[in-house]
């Protein structure tokens, strides 16, 4: 499993240094809480030592294959749209076959990937058990905005009723100029949908600030011991407009003037 990487600390003060390294003692004890939950749960663990052998891909770390397991188990969701394929596309698949032995309609995965090697890779490999719930689809990603966030999409999403999102892709560079930009794929789903969607998002922390700037705090969670976001439930009715600005509560007598951008409804 890829490890969770460690927060970055070069060139902070020292107090902030500490709560880097008590967040990644609380990071670390859940990852290690995951794979113990993991390892109980058979047919889980049994599916992911088979994806491995069969999968160079690095996958999330333990903590994230637990959440997503979770929350498809407790909201159980019918369309789930997966945004970068891999581990979890199994993970996914084997929660929503879990909710339909306890009576849940038949749900589908439908999991996103721009490299078309790896789309052909997971095709290939993807578990013979779990392939009637997982369609793979390959689109190439685009640049794209939202208001004046300048983002990374996949060129072709199926239009279907989603209601979970697993947000881990597309690859966040522009393909113009190589700029580092955000994943804005939820951010159009939503916008198009009176349905209410949960999702839950990778850890990517332009991503994470656009979101909440889109949806507000409340609507737009972010978790330090699990370092995922989590979405919802939003419809279209939740994004929020760029108002007309008015600088006037930021400006300072002394000092430097930090400028903030305002949202609303």
């Amino acid at each position: 499993m890829s490890p969770l990487p460690p927060l970055s600390t070069k060139g902070l003060d020292p107090f902030t240094r500490i709560r880097a390294r008590i967040i990644e003692r609380r990071v670390a004890a859940r990852n290690r809480k995951a794979e113990q939950f993991l390892r109980s749960t058979p047919h889980l663990w049994q599916a992911i030592e088979d994806y491995k052998k069969v999968s160079d891909v690095t996958g999330a770390s333990m903590s994230d294959y637990r959440t997503l397991y979770e929350q498809v188990r407790q909201y159980k969701p019918r369309e789930i749209l997966e945004l970068g394929t891999g581990f979890s596309s199994v993970i996914l698949a084997h929660a929503l076959m879990e909710n339909e032995k306890e009576g849940a309609p038949k749900g589908r995965i439908t999991s996103m990937e721009e490299h078309k090697g790896w789309y052909d890779k997971a095709s290939e490999v993807l578990p013979e058990n779990v392939s009637d719930h997982v369609e793979i689809i390959h689109s190439p990603k685009v640049d794209g905005f939202y208001k004046i966030f300048r983002g990374v999409q996949y060129r072709e999403i199926p239009d279907r009723n989603y209601d979970f999102i697993f947000s881990d892709g597309p690859e966040r560079h522009s393909t113009i100029n190589g700029d580092k930009l955000f994943d804005l794929d939820l951010v159009q789903i939503v916008r198009r949908s009176e349905k209410p969607i949960r999702a839950v998002v990778d850890n990517h922390y332009l991503t994470f600030y656009v979101l909440q700037k889109v949806f507000g705090t409340e609507l737009a969670r972010y978790s330090v011991s699990h370092r995922l976001m989590f979405v919802g439930p939003v419809t279209k009715h939740d994004v929020r407009r760029l108002r007309k600005e008015n600088f006037l509560p930021d400006l300072r007598l002394v000092g430097t003037t930090e400028l903030k951008m305002r949202m609303a409804r």
